[in-house]
């Protein structure tokens, strides 16, 4: 029957059934070696973003220290420029009183060297002499 000779349908049935029984076994070992592999890309991926994760916290750790860092570097720069400036302050101010205490001093012996002059030569020229 079916065109293979003395086969009974019985049998027939019984080999198209254990052709289809192992066909259904071999796609089913296909299937779950394809789930397997499916879940061992899933977990390295979740893996290897799990570890950047990481990475992530590491380097934003680093850079919450370092910024920390910079601002109390910039905060004893700008306590160290002021210390500098009151200093140079008080300084420049007492050399400025003193410029102009010599200035002072300068004007008021121009003043008394032209005072000498003017009289000398109101005297008759003694010093044109």
């Amino acid at each position: 029957m079916f065109g293979r000779g003395k086969e009974t349908l019985r049998e027939f049935v019984r080999s198209e059934n254990s052709s289809l029984r192992e066909l259904i076994r071999t796609q089913h070992e296909e299937s779950k070696r394809y789930r397997e592999e499916r879940e061992k890309y899933w977990e390295g991926r979740e893996k290897y973003w799990e570890e950047r994760e990481e990475e992530f916290r590491v380097h934003q750790a680093e850079l919450h220290e370092l910024r920390k860092t910079a601002e109390a570097q910039a905060e004893q720069t700008r306590e160290f420029n002021r210390e500098i400036l009151l200093r140079n302050e008080k300084v420049y101010t007492r050399v400025i009183a003193e410029m102009e205490e010599g200035r002072k001093q300068v004007q008021a012996n121009t003043r008394a060297v032209l005072s000498v002059l003017d009289r000398l030569e109101g005297s008759g020229g003694a010093a044109a002499a």
